[in-house]
Formats: C-alpha cells, sequence, structure tokens
C-alpha cells in the first residue's frame, strides 16, 4: 500500500475556492428564476405577437377577431366570479329540494299517513331516546288504524302459548267428563227401586 502524502494548502485559496463554490450556487437559483421570468415574458410577447399579426390584415377580420377574443375572456370567468355562481346555483338547488320534499311530506299527511323520519346525531326530537320524529296525522285515520288493530289481535302468537291452551281446554274437558260421569250415576243410583 502507498502512503498518500498531504501537500500543504494554502488557506487563502481554500476560502476562494469555497466562495466560487458558493457564489455559483447563487447564479444557478438566480438563473432559474430568471428563466421562469423569461418564459412567461416569451408567453406574452407570443400573444402579443398574435394581435400584431392581426394588424396586417382587414380591420373586419381583426373586428371579428377582437369580438371572439372578449367573447371567449367572458366565457372563462375569474376564480370569484365563478365561486359565486357556482353557490348561487347551490343554493338555488337546495331551496328547490326543500320545497319538493315539504310538498311530498304535505301530501303524504294530507292522506293520513304517517311519515317517521331518523336523524342521527344529537338533533332535537319529539322522542329524545330514539331520535324518531312523528309528523301530524289526521284523527280518522288513527282511529281506523286501531279498529283494525283491535281485530287483529292474536292471543296465541308462540308455539308453547297454543299447547298451553290446547291442554287447558284438554283439562277442561276431562273435568266436565268426570263431573258428567259422577252425576249420571248418581241418577242412576236414585233410579234403582229399594223396596226397604
Amino acid at each position: 500500500m502507498k502512503k498518500r502524502s498531504r501537500e500543504k494548502v494554502d488557506v487563502g485559496k481554500a476560502v476562494q475556492m469555497v466562495e466560487n463554490l458558493v457564489t455559483t450556487k447563487e447564479e444557478r437559483k438566480k438563473d432559474k428564476s430568471s428563466k421562469k421570468k423569461r418564459k412567461s415574458q416569451e408567453k406574452n410577447d407570443a400573444s402579443v405577437g398574435i394581435v400584431d399579426k392581426l394588424g396586417d390584415e382587414d380591420a373586419d377580420h381583426l373586428q371579428k377577431r377582437k369580438e371572439w377574443l372578449a367573447e371567449y375572456h367572458k366565457s372563462r370567468p375569474g376564480l370569484k366570479v365563478l365561486q359565486q355562481r357556482i353557490d348561487e346555483f347551490i343554493i338555488a338547488h337546495e331551496a328547490k329540494a326543500e320545497q319538493e320534499r315539504k310538498e311530498k311530506e304535505a301530501r303524504l299527511t294530507e292522506g293520513g299517513w304517517v311519515l317517521v323520519e331518523h336523524h342521527k346525531g344529537r338533533k332535537k326530537t319529539t322522542d329524545t331516546e330514539s331520535g324518531t320524529k312523528v309528523s301530524s296525522v289526521s284523527q280518522t285515520a288513527v282511529e281506523e288504524k286501531l279498529a283494525k288493530k283491535k281485530s287483529k289481535e292474536v292471543t296465541d302468537f308462540y308455539r308453547f302459548q297454543k299447547r298451553e291452551a290446547q291442554r287447558n281446554e284438554l283439562m277442561m274437558l276431562q273435568s266436565k267428563f268426570e263431573q258428567d260421569k259422577k252425576r249420571i250415576q248418581q241418577l242412576r243410583a236414585a233410579r234403582k227401586f229399594r223396596p226397604y
């Protein structure tokens, strides 16, 4: 292996070399920013050049093209104007949807239907626990519904209830049968002739 010898370096030269590196980096940054500026200026110059070329043509064509450019710029409004138009459209659309919803709800309540809505979150409703809101209903519809409900009441809904009912009925029949048996025996005993 060879040993490398260290050369003596002048401190002044080293400082100059570092300064040169720093200045070249700064110059590169400036060049990049100036390139961007130059490109944007070139684009502007190109659009101005188009207008200059148009100046060479007839006045009618120039007027038409100016109108077209003005129309184009009108069709492309700025961001603020565009945002304002969008907001106006959304507000109008939401108002229309709300109006349609209210009309639909009014039609349903007129027919005697119950409109039930579920709202998530902690909104105040008529029933605080379930979060369910019930709209108004006509009294006649409620009475009709209750009358139908009473006629449809089922006492034995589950199997075990039906089995219990059958068992109870059989027990009652057996007890009646036994009572009838005893009564018949008593009647027979009463009919027997006993001379003594």
